[in-house]
């Protein structure tokens, strides 16, 4: 996999789609860190679910919370709507085959999702109060989601730095 790009591999592409790599690298990198930043808010607002075992009702944290869960839903799936489209295809063109990590980022993008829909869909059906104990079992929903973005992200930031690397080696 650490092959350079051939001559032959960069005929097949303008010079216009290597520029671009670039701004998709950069773009991903600021996607990520507002994603980050969402996802810590989020993250501590479930941590503080349950936290004050004398509330007897936990339904209007929930549902705010909820309603912030559902903006970074939708800002999760813009971004990796735009990587499979845009950053991915680049990203297999320049290593020359399909690498194993794409692949695998590519399904975590579902994880995530199924845990965040599970989180809203529990705070919508719920009926009346919603004690401690239920709040904190909604709550691991979005504790779930994070610790696997966290892990994506990562492997993620891990694949565009060596692109980065292997396109700055070639003054792109």
């Amino acid at each position: 996999m650490n092959h350079p790009l051939s001559t032959d591999m960069l005929l097949g592409h303008t010079t216009d789609t290597l520029l671009r790599l670039s701004e998709y690298i950069e773009q991903l990198r600021k996607e990520h860190v507002k994603l980050q930043e969402s996802l810590l808010e989020l993250y501590g607002m479930a941590k503080m679910i349950g936290f004050n075992q004398d509330a007897v009702n936990w339904t209007g944290t929930l549902r705010d919370l909820g309603r912030k869960t559902v903006n970074f839903r939708d800002e999760l799936a813009a971004h990796a709507k735009w990587e499979e489209e845009k950053m991915f295809p680049i990203a297999v063109w320049y290593f020359g085959e399909e690498p194993g990590p794409l692949v695998m980022m590519e399904q975590e993008h579902e994880l995530p999702m199924q845990f965040l829909d599970a989180y809203i869909d529990a705070v919508k059906d719920s009926d009346g109060p919603i004690r401690c104990s239920e709040a904190k079992e909604m709550a691991l929903y979005l504790l779930q989601a994070k610790k696997i973005l966290e892990g994506h992200f990562k492997l993620e930031e891990e694949l565009i730095t060596a692109l980065a690397d292997r396109s700055n080696a070639l003054g792109f």
